[in-house]
């Protein structure tokens, strides 16, 4: 009898110790991660090394947490809002610069933009010059802290819940993909979906399988054969249409440090509400930029509502023609422009 009651209790402790481990990620290998990309918008007005350094500290509160993302593409990201709750300049010699800042880090979907997970702080830095005092005032969070292990759990367990419940919504983003030609970025998001969400796991992996081979990337040769040729024909002033929502790029201008891509925007059927969910560009030399904006619109139908957008990178080269820009909306779809001036 006690050994039949002993070999019991180390069969439930067994299974107990099977559930514990498929819902935390400690100890996790790659295919039951959930995948979260750190992404700061252009929105968020911070540059520099501060900017940099807020990338490394969101890369390093999510690798911390096992829920690094395995490829180029996820459903997920972690997104950073900043306000500047207070600046000025000491009395003291030299005058030094002192901010305070609130910092909201939230969770969310990339392709609806609901919310997983939100937590916020304060943070405060004193330097010589502004641009330092931020990046003082970043270098202050600490990856390691209890608030971000809560934050980070939170956020996991909502996920696997919409895993568990919304699989069909990650079908329908992929199956969006495929429908645009993206067929890389639709077998990406699939197989970032965590073996621990068995059913939704199963479906999306049938649907990767599905998909069949993908196009091989562009190799450098290709490149350069598509490049365009000095006298080809260059246009200022596009429009394109997604149903209703007609796009007109009326402006790109290079600041020297980035791009700045000037469009206007109407919707001619009702009053509505758009996302543009990411930006890419290829400059005359072949290069390729990309920028997830999560710009959020409202549109007031038969007005034109104008909006710029910014690229922002230090070390991007100088700019003088897009062979290619692509503005892709949430739910509607990508409108391709090619062959656009750079103003200067």
């Amino acid at each position: 009898m006690l050994r039949k009651t002993i070999i019991l209790l180390a069969t439930i402790i067994a299974f107990a110790t099977i559930a514990f481990t498929q819902n935390h990620h400690e100890g996790m290998d790659d295919r039951d991660r959930i995948a979260i990309t750190p992404y700061i918008g252009e929105d968020v007005e911070i540059t520099g090394q501060a900017r940099n350094l807020l990338l490394s500290r969101m890369s390093n509160i999510i690798n911390l947490n096992g829920l690094a993302a395995q490829e180029s593409a996820s459903y997920f990201a972690m997104v950073p809002q900043i306000s500047v709750l207070s600046e000025n300049i000491t009395s003291t010699a030299p005058p030094m610069h002192a901010v305070t800042l609130y910092i909201s880090f939230t969770i969310i979907d990339n392709y609806s933009g609901a919310v997983f997970g939100e937590t916020n702080l304060e943070v405060r830095g004193v330097d010589q010059s502004r641009e330092r005092a931020f990046t003082h005032a970043i270098r202050s969070l600490n990856p390691r802290a209890g608030q971000f292990k809560v934050f980070m759990e939170r956020a996991r367990d909502q996920i696997l819940s919409f895993y568990n419940t919304e699989c069909d919504l990650v079908l329908s983003a992929a199956q969006s993909l495929v429908d645009q030609g993206r067929k890389r970025e639709a077998v990406e998001i699939l197989t970032s979906i965590p073996a621990v969400s068995r059913e939704c796991y199963d479906l999306c992996m049938e649907f990767a399988g599905e998909i069949g081979p993908l196009p091989e990337p562009a190799t450098s040769h290709r490149q350069q054969e598509e490049r365009p040729q000095q006298d080809e024909p260059v246009v200022v002033g596009m429009k394109g249409r997604l149903r209703n929502l007609e796009v007109e790029v009326v402006n790109v201008e290079y600041t020297g440090v980035g791009l700045d891509i000037t469009i206007l925007l109407m919707n001619e059927v009702e009053n509505t509400q758009i996302n543009l969910r990411r930006m890419r560009f290829i400059d005359r030399a072949g290069n390729e930029f990309r920028r997830n904006p999560y710009l959020r619109v409202d549109l007031v139908r038969g007005v034109h509502t104008r909006h710029t957008l910014t690229y922002r990178d230090d070390n991007i080269d100088l700019v003088t023609f897009l062979r290619v820009l692509e503005l892709e909306f949430s739910g509607l779809g990508t409108l391709r422009f090619d062959n656009i001036e750079v103003k200067r």
